[in-house]
């Protein structure tokens, strides 16, 4: 029998979208608002774009002055206490919301600049987004080298939105946020630096002449319209005249008809400016579009994949990144069951075990044997791409008679991680909705690894309500500081709102004909962009747009030299991150399948459990991804989670990093 999924209001569970286009709609100005009662007081835990009143500052013992009003993220009710103005969450647009941040975006603030850029990501006014400006915001602040700026930069060449898309510049913006400087092409092979600031001079020279043409355009129009207005009034003064008949009216015609010769001359020239600019605009892009072919010119074999192929473990696990890399076997079995999974972006080749030709499945799923005779047993797998290009994992199988002493705690760089907290919510019985099996225990069962292998301080809410989750949510935002990490894992039901593309959390009060007590997406990422933790972590079911965006986290290689290994930890850590985790895309995903949890939960403890060392978050990704697909599989369902950054909540290319306790 196979387990159910989670759904909406069904036996299925939706995948959680928190997702950049899905922003929010913001407006109203209030200065001191009331603070509704009943379900919508729940609404001041809110975050809001605030304007707060300047502060009175004296100079010396003779100036008193007014500082400008200043531009916050707060909560409508902390907005509302200190005497500010802000922009009412979700009741028109968010125009008000640009104002806030713009006139300092203006003087070049990078923050605000990319804050104006998200704005118009998200549309502004009730319109549709206008990703042209967004790509301007973004591209003043990334050249200010603001990681979150050319994150979203890097997305909209990724998709061609506002901008041509160019997976080069994306990947090449993701590398720079991760603090990586050198070029890559499409093939992996590094980009002449002189060609890329050709590029980018080009792409600036371009974003001026479409500003200057705007602006030459709009002058046109404004002239045209005065024209039209003195033809008018001339035409009327004609007719005057001639019923009259005076030598004063005739002279005041021909007044007015050397001004309208005046004001024709200076519509021509006006006309040639605007079509010399429109000329020079399509000049650049052509020749912005001849270098990026330049670029991107490929061999005979055409160059599709971004990415070489990858191999992964599943069975045994490897629980340590060391070099050389060892697997520890219970017993001494005659035969060990090796079972991984191979990623090939260009197509597999070939893939070997021990140069023995082994076959995969369509999801890229693989399952051998490997006679052991006591000794250790070393293993190489290899994966060629049609493309030539070449991915190895090399470990050593070692029987349990034969392996050392464990050393009493894990071997863990001295580097401050910081303090670690945990929100884990399991909604399992819901009032109105349909109850789920495993979101209670799989949320209690979390919650003791977490606080007892990795020593987070974990707040557990079972069947919470939107007052709960948004309360617990608030009150770790006022609490946590920089120096602290955030886990937010949820299991419960979610519902996709199709008519503007937004998903949402259902908590135990959700009615399913009404949205009042469900909690949007947006409201979530506007939480956590609010909050100063270094790192937040979600853990839910979601699905996002732009795999690529992952190339801006950067990724731990397994048998590194402890030194390389101190020095990526080290960027990790000290670079912000807002990272999400989900079961599964924007489909049902199984509630059940993993004895007392479901699928995914299953994956997420067994990886947690097992793990010996630090454990970033891509590769806990990465494990977690290829058991739920393999544990999937069995019950012919496809599966796939996803991990990318949180759009629009302040990531800057760091990773969450887990630390067992005591190290």
């Amino acid at each position: 029998m196979k387990p159910t999924a989670r759904l909406g209001g069904t036996l299925f569970r939706l995948a959680l979208v928190l997702t950049a286009a899905m922003g929010g709609s913001l407006a109203g100005w209030s200065a001191t608002p009331p603070l509704p009662s009943g379900t919508q007081e729940v609404d001041r835990f809110l975050i809001v774009d605030c304007l707060l009143p300047g502060q009175v500052r004296r100079l010396g013992t003779a100036l008193t002055y007014l500082t400008p009003r200043r531009p916050a993220k707060l909560t409508a009710e902390e907005c509302a206490l200190r005497g500010g103005e802000y922009v009412a969450y979700d009741r028109a647009d968010l125009a008000t919301a640009l104002a806030v941040w713009l006139p300092l975006a203006e003087k070049g603030d990078p923050q605000a600049q990319t804050y104006a850029g998200e704005l118009y990501e998200r549309g502004v006014g009730g319109v549709a987004p206008d990703y042209a400006r967004a790509a301007q915001w973004y591209r003043k602040a990334a050249e200010q080298g603001h990681p979150r700026a050319r994150i979203n930069l890097g997305f909209l060449y990724e998709k061609g939105l506002g901008v041509s898309k160019d997976p080069v510049t994306a990947l090449n913006l993701y590398r720079q946020a991760a603090g990586i400087e050198e070029a890559v092409a499409l093939d992996g092979t590094a980009v002449s630096a002189e060609r890329e600031a050709q590029l980018e001079a080009l792409r600036r020279e371009l974003d001026d002449t479409r500003r200057q043409l705007e602006e030459a355009q709009e002058r046109l129009r404004r002239q045209q319209s005065e024209h039209r207005s003195e033809q008018e009034r001339l035409q009327r003064e004609r007719d005057e005249a001639r019923a009259s008949g005076s030598a004063a009216e005739r002279a005041r015609v021909a007044e007015l008809e050397a001004r309208l010769a005046e004001r024709e001359a200076a519509l021509a020239r006006q006309a040639a400016e605007a079509a010399r600019l429109e000329q020079a605009a399509q000049r650049h892009q052509a020749e912005l579009a001849r270098l990026q072919a330049q670029r991107t010119e490929a061999p005979p074999a055409p160059k599709v994949a971004l990415a070489p192929p990858s191999i992964q473990l599943i069975d045994p696990p490897v629980v340590t990144m060391r070099s050389p890399l060892t697997v520890q076997l219970r017993g001494a079995p005659a035969m060990r069951e090796i079972v991984g999974k191979v990623t090939a972006p260009a197509g597999l080749l070939s893939f070997t075990v021990n140069d023995r030709s082994e076959q995969v499945d369509a999801q890229g799923l693989f399952k051998t044997s490997l006679q052991l005779g006591g000794e250790p047993t070393p293993v190489t797998l290899v994966a060629v791409d049609r493309r030539g290009k070449r991915a190895a994992l090399e470990f050593t199988l070692v029987p349990e008679a034969l392996q050392q002493a464990a050393p009493d705690k894990p071997q863990v760089p001295d580097l401050e991680f910081g303090h670690y907290h945990a929100l884990v919510i399991g909604n399992q019985n819901y009032r109105e909705l349909l109850s789920l099996d495993t979101a209670i225990n799989d949320a209690r069962a979390v919650s003791e690894v977490l606080a007892d292998k990795y020593g987070f301080k974990v707040t557990t809410l079972t069947d919470a309500t939107r007052y709960d989750i948004l309360s617990a949510l608030n009150k770790l935002r006022a609490q946590l500081t920089e120096k602290d990490n955030l886990l937010i894992y949820y299991a419960g039901h979610g519902e996709l709102d199709r008519a503007n593309l937004r998903a949402h959390w259902l908590p135990v009060d959700a009615e399913l004909d009404s949205n009042a007590n469900w909690i949007s997406s947006v409201a979530i990422t506007d939480i956590i962009n609010a909050m100063s933790v270094k790192h937040v972590l979600i853990v839910a079911d979601s699905c996002y747009s732009g795999a690529m965006t992952r190339s801006s986290i950067a990724q731990l290689q397994p048998g590194l030299s402890d030194e390389s290994q101190v020095t990526f930890l080290k960027a990790l850590v000290q670079a912000r991150a807002r990272t999400v985790l989900t079961s599964g895309g924007v489909q049902p995903v199984m509630d059940g399948g993993g004895g007392e949890h479901s699928v995914f939960a299953r994956a997420f403890l067994e990886v947690l459990r097992e793990n010996a060392g630090v454990l970033e978050a891509a590769r806990l990704y990465r494990e977690v991804a290829a058991r739920v697909l393999l544990l999937a599989s069995r019950f012919q369902v496809e599966q796939k989670p996803e991990y990318a950054p949180l759009k629009f909540a302040g990531h800057e290319s760091g990773d969450f990093v887990f630390v067992p306790a005591g190290t």
